[in-house]
């Protein structure tokens, strides 16, 4: 398993980089990290209180976002470019209780068609139990223009 490195850290102050997924600067954030793990990546994260929905679950919304935020990372690492999101399916197999502690998300490509790609993400508990799964689409940007107009730093700076 290999750390990604997040290069928007370099690009600009902490006011220009306030993304709520994975900023280390968005004090209300989820503040995420990356790893790879051959075809996959994840991220671990410790959920709190203060994102619960009903009284001890985990908000699904913050669920919903801790999987499209793994996703775009995906799209970033392992297709070389950045993309938005085009569309999300997602199923809650079961309440995600916040006393359960450390969460993982994994995720993979699983295709691209033109300029959608089609990626899966889950969520785990610390006993490998997944507790909501996603389907999403991708629109991808050719690499220059992911360059020039949503500030793609290139593979290379993602990697010591």
């Amino acid at each position: 398993m290999r750390k990604i490195r997040n290069p928007f850290l370099e690009m600009g102050d902490k006011h220009n980089y306030n993304c709520f997924g994975c900023s280390p600067f968005n004090e209300i954030g989820l503040q995420l990290d990356f790893w790879e793990d051959g075809d996959e990546l994840l991220a671990k994260w410790q959920p709190r209180t203060s994102l619960e929905g009903w009284m001890g679950i985990l908000h699904g919304g913050i669920q919903a976002t801790l999987l499209d935020e793994l996703a775009g990372w995906i799209v970033l690492v392992k297709m070389k470019t950045a993309g938005v999101t085009a569309a999300m399916n997602i199923e809650y197999l079961k309440p995600l209780t916040i006393s359960k502690g450390e969460i993982t998300v994994r995720g993979k490509l699983i295709s691209t068609e033109k300029r959608l790609a089609k990626i899966e993400c889950s969520l785990f508990d610390n006993d490998g139990i997944e507790y909501a799964k996603a389907q999403l689409s991708y629109f991808h940007f050719p690499e220059n223009i992911a360059k020039t107009k949503y500030h793609y730093p290139g593979i290379e700076a993602f990697y010591e």
